[in-house]
Order: C-alpha cells, then sequence, then structure tokens
C-alpha cells in the first residue's frame, strides 16, 4: 500500500479515536469525567478547533442530551451576543454558557447540582453558514455528583429498656455511620438494613439511658445528631403538672369545708326570731343541734289545800 495512504488513514483512524468525526483540520477536546457535589456549581469544559479561517457568521452551541442550545453572533468587531439560548427539557434555567464561542469555548455551567445530574454529556458545535460545518465529540464527559453526608433522620423507637434507635444518612459516597454513647465512646451498632442509593441506616439497641449520637462521615466531610434515651415510665409532663394538680384540688376542697362551717355559725338577717331564741337556748342548755329547742315546761300549780 502506498505510504502516502497509510499516513492518512492513520490520521484518520486517530482522528475517530479521539471521538471526533473524522473530519481534516476540526478538533475538540473534553475531559473524560468529571465530579461535583451536590447543590454546588460546575463547568463542562469544551474546547474546539475548526478550519474556517475568518469566520464570521453565527455558531451554534449544543450540549446532548437534550439539555442545552445557544446560537451565538459572531462578529469581530463586537462582543458575543446570545440568542435563542434554551435548556431543552430543564426549565429551571440551571445551564448557561461559560465559555465564549468565539474564542472556541463552548463550555457548559451546571448550577445547583443534583444527583440525577449524573450522566455522560456530549458537546456540539456548527457553523451556520454551512450545515456540514459540524462537529461533535462522541465520547462525552461523565459527570459524577458526589455529596457531603447528611442525616436525614433519627428515631427513638418506643418501648421499655432496651430501646432501639435508628439513624439514616445520606451521602454520595455512602456515608459510614458510627454511634457514640453517653461517655463519648464508640458504640457497636446492631443492624444495617438496605436503603436507596446514596442512603445508609444502622439500627443501634440501648439498654442505659443517656445521650446517644449518630455520626456520618465520608470523605467530603462528617454530620452529626443526638438523641437523649431516657428513663420509661409516665411522661415528665405528667410527673411535673400531677403534683400541682392534686395540691390545686386539695386547696378547692378546703376552701369548700371553709365556707360551709362559716355559713353554719351566722346568724342571718332575715332568719325568724324564734328559731335564732332557739339556737340560742340550746347553747345555754347545753343541747345539740338537731334536738327540740322549745323552752323546758314550767313546773305545775300546787293544788290548794283543803279547809
Amino acid at each position: 500500500m502506498d505510504p502516502r495512504c497509510l499516513c492518512l488513514w492513520g490520521l484518520l483512524t486517530g482522528l475517530a479515536l479521539r471521538g471526533g468525526w473524522a473530519q481534516l483540520g476540526w478538533d475538540m477536546y473534553v475531559p473524560p469525567r468529571i465530579t461535583g457535589l451536590r447543590g454546588d456549581s460546575i463547568v463542562l469544559p469544551c474546547n474546539f478547533t475548526h478550519p474556517i479561517t475568518n469566520y464570521m457568521g453565527d455558531i451554534q452551541v449544543i450540549w446532548k442530551p437534550d439539555i442545552f442550545q445557544c446560537l451565538v453572533t459572531n462578529r469581530s468587531t463586537e462582543p458575543s451576543s446570545f440568542n435563542n439560548c434554551t435548556t431543552g427539557q430543564e426549565p429551571s434555567g440551571r445551564y448557561s454558557l461559560a465559555g465564549d464561542p468565539q474564542r472556541h469555548n463552548l463550555s457548559l455551567h451546571i448550577a445547583g447540582l443534583r444527583f440525577e445530574d449524573s450522566r455522560e454529556y456530549m458537546c456540539r458545535v456548527v457553523l451556520r453558514e454551512n450545515p456540514s460545518w459540524a462537529y461533535e465529540n462522541k465520547m462525552g464527559i461523565t459527570l459524577t455528583v458526589e455529596a457531603r453526608p447528611s442525616i436525614l433522620n433519627l428515631t427513638l423507637l418506643p418501648g421499655p429498656l432496651p430501646v432501639r434507635v435508628a439513624c439514616t444518612a445520606e451521602g454520595n459516597p455512602g456515608p459510614n455511620i458510627t454511634w457514640l454513647g453517653p461517655a463519648g465512646s464508640e458504640v457497636e451498632q446492631s443492624q444495617n438494613p438496605a436503603g436507596p442509593q446514596n442512603q445508609t441506616t444502622q439500627v443501634l439497641s440501648v439498654s442505659r439511658i443517656g445521650t446517644y449520637t449518630c455520626r456520618a462521615e465520608n470523605v467530603h466531610g462528617r454530620a452529626e445528631h443526638s438523641v437523649l434515651v431516657g428513663p420509661t415510665g409516665p411522661p415528665l409532663l405528667l410527673i411535673l403538672l400531677l403534683p400541682a394538680a392534686l395540691l390545686l384540688l386539695a386547696g378547692l376542697l378546703l376552701l369548700v369545708l371553709c365556707c360551709r362551717w362559716k355559713g353554719r355559725g351566722e346568724v342571718h338577717l332575715g332568719q325568724p326570731p324564734q328559731r335564732a331564741q332557739a339556737r340560742a337556748g340550746c347553747v345555754w342548755s347545753g343541747c345539740s343541734e338537731g334536738l327540740s329547742s322549745a323552752p323546758p315546761p314550767e313546773p305545775p300549780a300546787k293544788q290548794a289545800t283543803l279547809q
């Protein structure tokens, strides 16, 4: 085979292996992998070259799979202006151009990363004056969204000692959970139930009262949350309020009794005089209430002696 043919074949093969279309003079660079943290922003780099010298037409930027496209006016005497930029199936406006296509930079900015953003992205450029002037990198960029650990739930399951405490944490990589007991020493967990992706759950069996801390850790940081395991029995609020309620009830009963005794010992203005005198006579004669208060009968008159 002609050496020139071999050289051309090697060049075309090299271009194909680099992930782009086998077009002479076209090239595109994107990193194979990139990692971001959930909630943060990230830029997906994409730089290209093309063989069209002194190109002054519009440049179309496309990011697949169907998330972003933008038409950029390319004038050497004017700053770049973006027209008809869309975010594809994502209406929240989290996507925007981070690069300047006039300077062969198509980089994409993504705000507020989510776990579902983990996927492969492909960059494409089109010089609009000729539909055949287009190029894209077939290899794409693989974005991995990781996350700092966070405690989603810490639950004390009701019941007598020993009780169970369940801790669920989230993060990527999946966080490792450890327990700290009342003395601050590490406590061995008893169960590890299966959970959703990026989540870890540990259940601890607790036989002593005190404060227990769930600690979740991964390469991005640490999160902690504590729960107090108290003595079993009636709720603390009931224990505090019950004595106060009993004292109040006893005070009310004492007040009622005092009012009743006070009412029995008074002479009311509307009471008939006979009843009042009878009460007075009863007091002087030593009789008790409830007996007849009539005055004692007079002694019979002496019978006249017969003459």
